[in-house]
């Protein structure tokens, strides 16, 4: 195999194949693909479970395939200067250069990789912005842990027959709905790992406002077509827990709020909060709301921000990592904080947009 491509456009495809190549995965699992056909690249990577895959134009001098560790040619095609880069393949060895600087770098056995089924199912296609812009609000609140694989997927359902997205931690829940566009599984719910969206997310990050993403189904598994590149997973199988149920009807206590005013006031309360059990506290009252965060080691911080405050003077704690996250997320200039007491959960939201909800349970403090 032999071919020539602009470095940064090699970067990019090898970058999108090689995130989802496992640390774990050894062998030639833990390496890429590059496949030649004509002047066509298509670059793989997988960890079983997630399979990105780009196509790139290239020009192709020999046809073939190789397996290359995923990280190191990442790092040495980044390495090289701004070009046209060579890669060249023989038995044991790729050749990778440009100018005067030459890497040769150990390969591994393409009957070793593993064998990936193509895309299969029937294609439809969904508007990219609704797509991306909920992931963007509700795939940050699916858990990390895979202590607890349910809650590390987000879940596709589907609302008067339209797609509705739902995640959470067990510490905070986020609800996006997507108007206009259908539920991707008919009746069926979809359980999609976080990873995937994530990778999906950057995928489609350079897209025009008016593209589409192809969506293919089959029993098992999930593929979106974004572009020239491909990303399939595995569903999370099991049944996703009934957590609409937590959002409460109504709320006493409600705060309006600006948006970057109370993001900078957060974040400044957030410098002190340095591990995992630390809180900010919000203190709020008819002249706006305190905002606090006290450290036995470092100190404490404290602001008072104007706002609108509908109830009784109340002082609630949050994690202020998940609650910036929430206030991010909301679309337009103001955000609405709404409260029932300081043990319950809180609900934050837009103030005109509810397509977005966000439910985030305070941390008890002293």
């Amino acid at each position: 195999m032999k071919f020539r491509s602009e470095r940064d456009i090699l970067v990019e495809a090898l970058t999108a194949a090689s995130r989802v190549v496992a640390t774990r995965m050894v062998g030639a699992s833990s390496g890429v693909l590059l496949h030649l056909s004509g002047n066509q690249l298509i670059v793989t990577g997988t960890d079983l479970d997630i399979t990105a895959r780009t196509t790139v134009d290239v020009i192709g001098i020999e046809d073939g395939s190789t397996v290359v560790p995923a990280r190191l040619i990442v790092d040495a095609v980044r390495s090289l200067e701004a070009g046209a880069v060579t890669v060249a393949s023989s038995d044991e060895n790729v050749e990778i250069s440009l100018g005067r600087a030459k890497f040769s770098l150990r390969t591994f056995a393409v009957m070793d990789y593993p064998n990936l089924p193509p895309i299969s199912g029937v294609i439809t296609t969904i508007p990219a912005l609704d797509l991306i812009q909920g992931l963007n609000q509700v795939v940050r609140a699916a858990a990390s842990d895979d202590a607890r694989p349910l809650l590390t997927g987000v879940l596709f359902t589907t609302d008067n027959q339209e797609l509705r997205l739902i995640a959470t931690d067990s510490y905070r829940l986020a609800v996006r709905d997507v108007p206009g566009v259908k539920g991707l599984g008919g009746a069926q719910d979809l359980l999609v790992p976080a990873r995937a969206l994530q990778e999906l997310q950057r995928a489609a990050s350079s897209l025009a406002a008016d593209a589409e993403i192809g969506v293919a189904l089959s029993d098992a598994e999930i593929c979106f077509v974004v572009g020239n590149t491909s990303i399939a997973s595995r569903l999370i199988d099991g049944n996703y827990p009934s957590v609409l149920q937590l959002i409460p009807a109504s709320y006493a206590n409600q705060l309006r709020i600006a948006k970057d005013t109370l993001l900078t006031s957060l974040k400044r309360a957030k410098l002190l909060a340095k591990d995992s059990t630390s809180s900010v506290r919000l203190t709020m009252h008819e002249r706006g709301v305190d905002i606090r965060t006290q450290s036995h080691d470092a100190g404490d911080v404290e602001d008072n921000v104007d706002a609108d405050y509908v109830g009784d003077e109340i002082t609630i704690a949050f994690n202020p990592n998940f609650l910036i996250d929430g206030v991010e997320a909301v679309p337009g200039d103001e955000v609405i904080l709404e409260m029932s007491d300081s043990v319950r959960p809180a609900m934050v939201h837009g103030v005109e947009d509810l397509r977005f909800r966000y439910l985030l349970m305070p941390v008890r403090v002293q």
